[in-house]
């Protein structure tokens, strides 16, 4: 999507660059006209006609690559509205397995030090006195 959309930018910046140039080269080289009237002159400008056809080639271009983008179905803040509560759902229940997790492996230490004092204790008192 990304690349299509980088795509998209070149094509609108090629476009704009054309309408710049047939601008500024038609503004140099046209005659001079009276608003609202066309003369023969200006009709038979061969540049007229290559700037239109690359524009419209390209204005097909940009049309044609925004037709390939993918159509969003449905509201799309409401399906991420939804998305966000059930991952945020998901989320407290992990953090509850988590909490237990924590709670046991408390219980787990307390027993494996318990044993290991015994252990140590019995050890102790198993010793020869010297």
């Amino acid at each position: 999507m990304a690349d299509r959309m980088t795509q998209l930018q070149d094509m609108i910046n090629e476009m704009a660059s054309l309408m710049t140039n047939a601008i500024g080269v038609l503004q140099a080289t046209a005659p001079p006209c009276e608003f609202g009237t066309i003369s023969q002159e200006l009709e038979d400008e061969p540049n007229c006609a290559i700037f239109a056809a690359s524009i419209a080639k390209s204005a097909k271009n940009i049309e044609i690559l925004i037709d390939s983008f993918p159509i969003e179905a449905g509201n799309m803040e409401q399906e991420v509205e939804e998305k966000m509560l059930e991952n945020n759902t998901i989320q407290g229940e992990k953090v509850k397995e988590l909490e237990a997790l924590v709670v046991e492996s408390k219980n787990l230490v307390s027993i494996v030090q318990s044993k290991l004092s015994e252990i140590s204790n019995i050890q102790m008192t198993s010793r020869p006195n010297e």
